[in-house]
């Protein structure tokens, strides 16, 4: 392979900012793309405005130990940006360089990143008949990136889950260090409880949640009177339909603590009957109407909370999840990094034969762990996770097959752990430390059901299915440690129906009482032996914990 040291003189050995630093790097890529070969990066400082990527090609290894890549001090809403991109790349490696960003931090009263803006620092995509293969990704570091650092995609095919139909082959991450990366994410709730208990928050929470909150989704000035079934408000300019479901887009919930007696601020409710004066509300759609107890004056509440309380993703982000994104991919390896996440910490989907070993994720503000759908022959072994009370400390998403979890340490999550509709899967010889943070009642830790107005219930450890009717297993959890928070349910492991060949034993469970539940229809059982555990047979909803 060629060098262009002799091009690196040309351009300076030390990278000074300036306005022209995206055209020096363009040069040096340019160079590479002609015969390949080594291109190298000198140390310095870098400052890319990342509107037009710079382009990558196949038979590279930029070195770029020492750079520094700064993006924009300032960004405002649903922009865009990719700093590098390549496409159907074979034989390409980056090794080294700092990715420099301002992501969107809510703990910060003032922030020059909008929620909505998406950073991108190495993109690389597959067209339906081309070919990716054989990339590699060695100590590259981040703070702050609003997106993906490191992204490698095969060609899927849009509207088909699953689909992949030109895979990306062999794709390693080695040693790299990406902090405070990726997608900013709100989180479940978050936006909806500050508004509906703004006296949990300091002002300025308040005053920024309603900014970025469905405002437009909510009705001020209702009347509610003792005796009388009737929610008076102006119904006109944004009529509100009666509820023909129970999904939560037909649910609204109430906001102010002014409110009847048999009326719980924060619990949804349903319409059964609407004019453009007055709404009535039941508990359930098509239910009786509810009977005031007590007075509501100047009462606001949220309709549609599927936009309220489940808009988790600031309106207008951009695409992919993770400081990492890989997808649609063959033959994946990451090991030895250490990751953390103002959203979901990384993202692995629709990809095959996957080892993640000896790495750290460090903390996460959404989901810390996150083996997406369509996943295949994965071994998941000796990672420290640390969910630092974000969403769920690990999910094991739709339909993933031959799936192996050995010998890790997961702790401090939210949501538990949620394993969906899998195909031969083992959990053995894990620990599991106080995963279920967000069933606190403390407002800033915990959260609030929008199903109940009260703090969430999820369980340490849950199997659904997403698909009703559809079936699950083998399973096999063995040998495990559950180490329970104060927040833990009773029913601390839950399995939904249609489970077959489910194997659960020799686990421990400490610091209280935990039930095992599974459900009736779940069939050809070994689950006994677990320390601390009594098993309990009853129905389990087939999609419970999803929110």
């Amino acid at each position: 392979m060629k060098s262009f040291y002799a091009l690196l003189f040309c351009l300076g050995l030390t990278a000074m900012a300036s306005a022209d630093d995206a055209a020096r790097i363009a040069a040096l890529l340019e160079a590479a793309a002609k015969e390949g070969g080594v291109v190298t990066i000198p140390p310095g400082d870098y400052h890319l405005d990342g509107a037009t990527p710079l382009p990558l090609s196949s038979n590279t290894i930029v070195s770029a130990y020492g750079a520094r890549f700064h993006l924009p001090e300032k960004l405002e809403d649903k922009v865009r940006l990719v700093l590098f991109a390549g496409q159907d790349l074979a034989h390409f490696t980056w090794m080294g360089g700092e990715f420099i960003g301002h992501v969107f931090d809510p703990a910060r009263k003032e922030n020059t990143w909008e929620p909505s803006v998406n950073t991108k620092a190495i993109e690389i995509t597959t067209t339906e008949g081309g070919r990716t293969h054989d990339i590699l990704f060695r100590d590259v570091r981040s703070s702050g990136v609003a997106g993906a650092v490191i992204g490698v995609h095969g060609f899927t095919e849009k509207g088909r889950d699953g689909k992949v139909i030109t895979q990306a082959e062999r794709v390693v991450l080695e040693s790299c260090t990406l902090l405070r990366s990726g997608k900013f994410m709100w989180d479940y709730g978050y936006l909806w409880q500050i508004v509906t208990w703004p006296d949990a928050y300091e002002p300025w929470e308040v005053e920024r949640a309603k900014t970025y909150f469905r405002m437009d989704l909510t009705y001020e000035k209702a009347v509610m009177q003792d005796g009388d079934d009737k929610v008076r408000f102006d119904n006109r300019t944004k009529p509100i339909p009666v509820s023909q479901t129970d999904e939560p887009k037909e649910a609204l919930s109430f906001l102010t603590p002014e409110l009847p007696q048999n009326i719980t601020q924060g619990r949804q409710y349903f319409v059964v009957e609407s004019n453009e004066e007055y709404i009535k509300i039941s508990e359930t759609p098509g239910g009786p109407p509810l009977k005031f107890q007590g007075s509501g004056e100047g009462t606001s509440f949220a309709y549609n909370l599927s936009a309220c309380y489940l808009n988790w993703a600031p309106i207008g982000a951009g695409p992919g999840k993770g400081a990492f994104d890989i997808t649609g991919s063959k033959d994946v390896r990451v090991i030895g990094c250490q990751v953390s996440a103002l959203g979901d910490t990384m993202h692995i989907q629709g990809c095959t034969n996957i080892v993640f070993a000896s790495n750290q994720i460090l903390g996460s503000r959404m989901g810390a762990f996150f083996l997406a759908e369509f996943c295949q022959n994965a071994t998941i072994t000796g990672n420290l996770i640390d969910g630092t009370n974000g969403s769920r400390v690990m999910s094991v998403e739709k339909s993933c097959t031959d799936v192996t979890i050995t010998g890790n340490t997961f702790r401090n999550g939210g949501r538990g752990s949620w394993i969906n509709q899998p195909k031969n899967f083992i959990l053995q010889g894990n620990v599991f430390v106080n995963n279920t943070t967000k069933n606190e009642d403390n407002k800033r830790r915990g959260r609030i059901a929008y199903q109940t107005g009260k703090p969430v219930a999820f369980p340490e450890l849950y199997f659904t299915i997403y698909e009703e009717g559809a079936g699950y297993g083998p399973v096999i959890v063995r040998d495990n440690v559950f180490s329970l928070g104060e927040s833990a349910p009773e029913n601390a492991v839950t399995f939904a129906p249609n489970g077959r060949d489910l194997q659960m034993t020799g686990n421990v469970f400490q610091n209280r009482l935990a039930t095992i539940v599974v459900d009736p229809s779940c069939q050809n059982l070994k689950i006994g032996d677990n320390q601390g555990a009594e098993v309990k047979t009853a129905p389990v909803h087939f999609n419970h914990g999803r929110r």
